[in-house]
């Protein structure tokens, strides 16, 4: 399910937005993920899906780290059942250069997937690099959007009015070639989000984007996937959906952490 590994990735990619004007928070976030069946969808093979998404964002003194873990449990219409732990790892440097990531996949408690690697921008294109597999190369094009550089950029357009940017994107979470993806942005202007538990959230900006991830080697015009999810300023992400065209998630935020901030020079 290379999909819902790439889902799980970009939900959180605004949190490393306009990380120079201070205004994000690291913080720790934990989502219950279920599943949604919706009228009218087309049959899926799942019948039922329930796991964790635990996220832990934290800005540096030269980038931001990522990591973050889903456990997913699975029923599927013969009564078969599957667990898959999903783990990825990320730095990416501040200013949007350089990505370094690592993607570990358990299925049913035996390791499925192992991959690590760098991409970076280069003479003219974005080179990627894997550890592993060992000799695997991949030249993407030059401007080729890493995670935080994607979504600083959609912000800014967002801030400016825009309602629709569009970007190739690679970010290591699987052994995709990267993907063309546009984003559409809506002002969010309802009732904000006021309380996690006992963490209170001030009331701060927020946008309502939709992603739609288009395979890069495929000529489909229907989108490989797409994500809803409402941003905060301050990086943390209220609200999620994801949209496999067959198999519907949604994201419920049940803990929040904040923490501290770096000292630097």
């Amino acid at each position: 399910m290379k999909y819902l590994k790439l889902a799980v990735m970009s939900l959180f990619m605004l949190s490393q937005a306009e990380a120079d004007e201070g205004n994000l928070r690291s913080h720790d976030a934990t989502y219950l993920m279920t599943q949604v069946h919706q009228y009218g969808r087309d049959w899926s093979p799942v019948e039922q899906a329930q796991g964790l998404l635990r996220y832990k964002f934290r800005r540096t003194c030269d980038g931001w780290t990522v990591e973050h873990q889903t456990a997913l449990d699975m029923i599927y219409e013969n009564d078969a059942r599957s667990q898959m732990v999903w783990h990825y790892t990320s730095w990416e440097a501040q200013d949007g250069s350089k990505l370094r990531f690592r993607t570990r996949t358990q299925t049913n408690g035996m390791e499925t997937e192992n991959i690590s690697g760098e991409a970076r921008h280069e003479m003219g294109e974005t080179a990627v690099v894997y550890s592993q597999p060992s000799d695997k190369r991949l030249s993407l094009p030059a401007g080729t959007y890493f995670p935080t550089s994607h979504m600083v950029e959609a912000l800014k357009q967002a801030e400016k009015g825009e309602v629709l940017f569009n970007g190739f994107y690679f970010d290591g979470s699987d052994d995709n070639a990267g993907f063309s993806l546009d984003t559409v942005m809506t002002r969010f202007d309802g009732k904000p989000l006021a309380k996690v538990e006992d963490v209170k959230l001030d009331k701060q900006p927020a946008w309502d984007m939709q992603l739609a991830f288009f395979d890069s080697q495929s000529q489909d015009s229907t989108p490989y996937m797409e994500i809803g999810a409402r941003y905060r300023q301050d990086g943390v992400t209220t609200r999620l959906m994801q949209n496999f065209g067959d198999f519907v998630l949604q994201g419920r935020l049940i803990e929040l952490t904040y923490a501290d901030e770096p000292v630097c020079p």
